[in-house]
């Protein structure tokens, strides 16, 4: 009986070991359209840098980044920051900054979460960099 099983078992794993060798890349096969290119490249979207127009409806405590310039400081801590879409408040501590100074000119990218709704909404900045 032990000797069946063994050679029950010992077929099955070489003939799988054919099965496998089946696989492998098709000369005949088209490749997908353009605009569908983007779905093997899953999470590529959710990366990219939101646009500052989209804030006014982002969800409540969503983590975003947006890639601008620091247009001026309203008050300390607060800022106003702007991208080719619009113009957002920001709300940023020292140690958001990391260390180093932008100026105006300076594009940057910043990273935290939107709060308020509409023409209140605001970003609280947790990171800011260069992108």
């Amino acid at each position: 009986m032990k000797k069946k099983l063994m050679l029950t078992a010992l077929l099955a794993a070489l003939s799988s070991g054919v099965a496998a060798a089946e696989g492998g890349f098709k000369a005949g096969e088209k490749a997908p359209p353009p605009e569908k290119e983007d779905a093997a490249q899953k999470g590529t979207e959710d990366t990219r840098a939101t646009k500052a127009n989209l804030i006014r409806d982002f969800r409540q405590g969503g983590y975003t980044t947006l890639e601008g310039y620091i247009v001026k400081e309203q008050r300390p801590g607060s800022y106003l920051f702007r991208d080719a879409s619009d113009e957002v408040r920001l709300q940023a501590s020292a140690d958001a900054f990391l260390g180093k100074t932008y100026q105006a000119d300076d594009k940057v990218r910043v990273s935290g979460r939107v709060y308020g709704r509409a023409d209140n909404a605001f970003m609280k900045v947790t990171r800011i960099e260069k992108p």
